[in-house]
C-alpha cells in the first residue's frame, strides 16, 4: 500500500467538500480520480499534500501517518504534486525551476552545482524537456509548463506523484505525448494518482479509476468497469 486514507473529511464552513472518504493507492499503479466539478477531487489532493488540514480521518503514506505533517515534510518523504494551474517561477528558465526544486527540496542532500546540473539535465530529459532547458518559463507553451511541473516534482526525489489535471488544454499530439510520459514514469517505478477530465487519458492509461461525487467515492474499478457502471454513467459520463 503506497497511500491510504480512512474517514478523510474536510469542511469549508457548512460545506462538506470531502465526506468520510476511504481510498487507497497501491505501489506501481496509475489511478485516476474523476467526478463532476465540485466533487472534492482537488480538495482531496490538498489534504493528502498537507496544503489544508483534515477535520477528521487519517492519511498514511508508505505505512507512515502523514495526517498532521506540513507540505514540505510530506514532499521530503517522496510524495510530490502538480497543480491545475502550473505554479512555476515565471522569471526563471526551465532548468532553474528544476534546479531550485532539487537543491531546496532535498535538505538531507548537499548538491554541488555540477552534481545538481547533471541530475537536473537527466530529469529534464526524462520529462522530454531538455530542448527547453534554457527557455524562460513565461515563453513556454502550456504543454511545456505542465511537463516542467512534472520534472520539478520529480526533482524532489518523488516515488509518488499527484497530478492535478496535467493534460487539460492539450492538443491531440501533446495529449499523446503526456500519456506516454506518465506511462513511462510508472514503468520506471513511480506511482501515479491523477485527477483528470480528459476521458481519453483516463481510460487509456489508468489501471484503476475512483469516481468521486459529493466528496466521497461512489465507484471504483478498471476503466472498462467504470465505463459500464450505470451509476457512473448517470452521474458523470452523461447517460
Amino acid at each position: 500500500m503506497m497511500l491510504e486514507g480512512r474517514g478523510v473529511t474536510h469542511r469549508f464552513g457548512g460545506l462538506t467538500a470531502v465526506d468520510n472518504a476511504d481510498f487507497h493507492i497501491e505501489e506501481g499503479e496509475i489511478v485516476g480520480l474523476i467526478g463532476p466539478n465540485g466533487a472534492g477531487k482537488t480538495t482531496l489532493f490538498n489534504l493528502i499534500s498537507g496544503a489544508i488540514d483534515l477535520k477528521s480521518g487519517t492519511i498514511s503514506y508508505k505505512g507512515e501517518d502523514i495526517t498532521d505533517l506540513r507540505p514540505d515534510q510530506i514532499s521530503h518523504r517522496g510524495l510530490a504534486r502538480t497543480f491545475q494551474t502550473p505554479k512555476l517561477f515565471m522569471d526563471q528558465t526551465a532548468f532553474e525551476n528544476v534546479r531550485t526544486a532539487m537543491i531546496y527540496g532535498n535538505p538531507d542532500k548537499k548538491f554541488r552545482y555540477k552534481d545538481a546540473e547533471q541530475a537536473v539535465n537527466q530529469l529534464m530529459a526524462q520529462a522530454g524537456m531538455l530542448t527547453d532547458r534554457n527557455k524562460p518559463v513565461r515563453d513556454m507553451s502550456l504543454s511545456s509548463r505542465r511537463r516542467l511541473e512534472i520534472a520539478r516534482a520529480l526533482a524532489l526525489n518523488a516515488e509518488m506523484l499527484l497530478l492535478d489535471e496535467s493534460m487539460a488544454g492539450l492538443n491531440p499530439t501533446e495529449l499523446s505525448q503526456s500519456m506516454k510520459l506518465i506511462t513511462r514514469l510508472r514503468d520506471q517505478g513511480i506511482t501515479i494518482f491523477m485527477i483528470e477530465h480528459v476521458m481519453q487519458a483516463i481510460m487509456g492509461i489508468c489501471d484503476r479509476i475512483i469516481v468521486f461525487h459529493f466528496g466521497r467515492p461512489i465507484a471504483e474499478g478498471t476503466p472498462e468497469e467504470i465505463a459500464s457502471d450505470s451509476t457512473v454513467r448517470a452521474v458523470y459520463l452523461g447517460s
